[in-house]
C-alpha cells in the first residue's frame, strides 16, 4: 500500500480530548450557525456546500498520485510498441570516405579478371552498404516479450485502479472527520447557548439573594472550559479543512461547508458475501495472478532458447575507387546479396537446465504467495467486519447513556430549583448530558468509517 501524504486525526486523542473538555450538545441547532462560524472567521474566504459524492469525484479529478498513475500506463504502453517493434525487419545504412594505401597494386582473380589490374599506391574510394535483416525464427522469444509487455500494460492498469481506491477511501475518510468537527462545534456551540442561560439565571437568583457569589463563579467557570474548547476545535476545523482544499484541488481559503452526514448505521452485511466480493476484487491477487502469468511466459522463454534462430537478410554493396562520387565508365563495384543465416547455441542444451529450474522455483513461490495473500485478505476483512458490527453495539450502548443522561439532567435541574442538590451537582448533570452527545456523535463517525474501512477490504468501495 502506498503512503499518503495526507494522515487523518488521531481519533483516539481527539476523543479523549472531547471526554475530558467538552460538554456537549443536541443538534437542534440549524446549519446556519455553522456558516456564521465560518464567516466569522474568514470574511473574505469563498464558501462551497460539498456532498460526499462530489468530494470523491474532486479528489480522483484532482489526485496528483492518479496522474502519475496514468503515465506509468503509457510507459507499459510504450513498452508494449515497443516489443512489437522488435518483430519487424532492421535496416542500416553506411557510407564512408576513405584514402586507400594499397600494399599490393596488382590484383589479379583467376576466373573473374581476364588482366591483372593496377592499382596506385595512393588514392580515394568511397565505400556504401545497405543492410536489411528479417527474423524468421527466434524461438518465439517475439511473442513472448509482447505477451509479457501485454501483461505489465495490464498491471500497470491494476495499480492505477488501486490507487484509485485508495484516494477515495482517503477522501471519504478526511470528509467524515471533517464532518464530526463540524458536528461538535454545532454541539458546543448549543452548550454555550444553554450554560449562558443558566449563567443569566443563576446572576438574576444572585441579585434576588436565592444563590451564592460562588454559584456563579462555577458557570463562569464552566463557560470558560467551553470557549477553550471552541478554540481547540476551531483550530481543528481549519486544519482539516485547508487538507481537505489540498486534496481535492480546491483553492485554499475555500470554507467547507458539508451537509447533513449520512451515517451507516443501518447496514447488514453478510460476511460470506463480503469474503466473496474480496476474493474476486482485491488488487493483491489480481496482481499475483498477472505476476503468475508472466512467471510462465518466462519458463517458456528460457526453455525456447535451447532452439536454433533463422532469419533473412538482403544487402547492397558501393565501392568505388576512383576517388569520384560518381564515377565514370565501369570502374565501380556494386554487388547485391541476398541470404538465409541460421544460428544455433547448442550450449544452451546443458546450461539452461538449472536456469529453467529457478524460474519454475519463481512459479511455486508465486502460487504460495497467492495462498498467503489469500489469507491475509480473509483476516484484514474478518477483523473489520466485526469492528463495523461492534461499533453499531456501542451505538446503542451510547443512545441509553444519552436517554439516561438526560433523564439525570432534569431530575437534577428539578432538584437544584428546590434547594436539593448545589451547583456542583448541576454542572456535573449537564456535563454528562453534553459529553454522552459528543461521545454518540463520536461513535456514529466511527462506525462509518468502519464501514468504509470494511468495504476496503472488499476491494471495492462504493458510496
Amino acid at each position: 500500500m502506498k503512503n499518503n501524504k495526507y494522515k487523518k486525526m488521531n481519533r483516539a486523542a481527539f476523543t479523549n480530548s472531547l471526554k475530558e473538555k467538552i460538554m456537549s450538545v443536541s443538534k437542534p441547532l440549524a446549519g446556519a450557525i455553522c456558516f456564521l462560524l465560518f464567516a466569522a472567521s474568514s470574511s473574505f474566504a469563498q464558501t462551497r456546500t460539498l456532498g460526499l459524492d462530489e468530494a470523491v469525484q474532486l479528489g480522483i479529478q484532482n489526485s496528483k498520485q492518479l496522474k502519475r498513475s496514468q503515465y506509468k500506463i503509457d510507459e507499459a504502453l510504450a513498452r508494449l510498441d515497443q516489443a512489437k517493434d522488435d518483430r519487424l525487419p532492421t535496416a542500416k545504412v553506411s557510407f564512408q570516405c576513405l584514402h586507400a594505401l594499397m600494399m599490393s597494386r596488382v590484383i589479379d582473380i583467376p576466373g573473374i579478371t581476364k588482366d591483372p589490374i593496377k592499382l596506385p599506391f595512393d588514392f580515394p574510394a568511397y565505400l556504401g552498404t545497405l543492410s536489411v535483416s528479417e527474423p524468421i525464427f527466434a524461438g518465439n522469444k517475439f511473442k513472448y516479450a509482447r505477451q509479457s509487455a501485454d501483461l505489465l500494460v495490464q498491471m500497470s492498469r491494476l495499480d492505477a485502479d488501486k490507487d484509485k481506491e485508495d484516494v477515495t477511501w482517503l477522501v471519504i475518510d478526511s470528509y467524515i472527520n471533517y464532518g464530526t468537527i463540524l458536528q461538535n462545534i454545532l454541539i458546543v456551540a448549543q452548550n454555550m447557548q444553554d450554560v449562558q442561560g443558566k449563567l443569566d439565571e443563576i446572576t438574576k437568583y444572585e441579585s434576588q439573594g436565592l444563590a451564592t457569589k460562588n454559584d456563579v463563579l462555577r458557570f463562569k467557570l464552566q463557560q470558560s472550559q467551553i470557549q477553550l474548547t471552541e478554540i481547540e476545535l476551531e483550530n481543528n476545523r481549519r486544519i482539516a479543512n485547508y487538507n481537505m482544499n489540498i486534496l481535492l484541488g480546491l483553492p485554499d481559503s475555500t470554507q467547507l461547508i458539508l451537509p447533513a452526514p449520512a451515517y451507516k448505521l443501518d447496514e447488514h452485511p453478510v460476511y460470506t458475501d463480503l469474503l466473496q466480493v474480496a476474493e474476486a476484487n482485491r488488487r493483491e491477487l489480481q496482481d499475483l495472478s498477472y505476476q503468475t502469468k508472466i512467471a510462465d511466459i518466462n519458463v517458456k522463454k528460457i526453455h525456447d532458447q535451447r532452439q536454433p534462430t533463422v532469419s533473412a537478410s538482403a544487402g547492397a554493396y558501393y565501392i568505388n575507387p576512383t576517388g569520384q562520387v560518381i564515377p565514370t565508365n565501369n570502374n565501380l563495384i556494386a554487388p547485391i546479396t541476398l541470404g538465409i543465416g541460421a544460428s544455433w547455441d547448442i550450449g544452451t542444451l546443458y546450461t539452461n537446465k538449472n536456469k529453467e529450474r529457478e524460474a519454475a522455483l519463481q512459479r511455486q513461490e508465486l502460487n504460495t504467495g497467492k495462498d498467503q495473500a489469500l489469507d491475509e485478505i480473509h483476516k484484514d476483512l474478518n477483523k473489520n467486519f466485526i469492528l463495523y458490527r461492534q461499533s453499531l453495539e456501542k451505538i446503542k450502548v451510547l443512545q441509553d447513556a444519552v436517554t439516561q443522561a438526560e433523564e439525570n439532567e432534569r431530575i437534577t435541574e428539578s432538584k437544584f430549583r428546590n434547594n436539593l442538590v448545589n451547583t456542583t451537582d448541576r454542572i456535573d448533570a449537564q456535563t454528562l448530558l453534553y459529553q454522552s452527545r459528543v461521545n454518540l456523535e463520536l461513535a456514529k463517525s466511527d462506525a462509518t468509517i468502519a464501514w468504509y474501512d470494511m468495504l476496503r477490504s472488499t476491494g471495492k468501495i462504493h458510496l
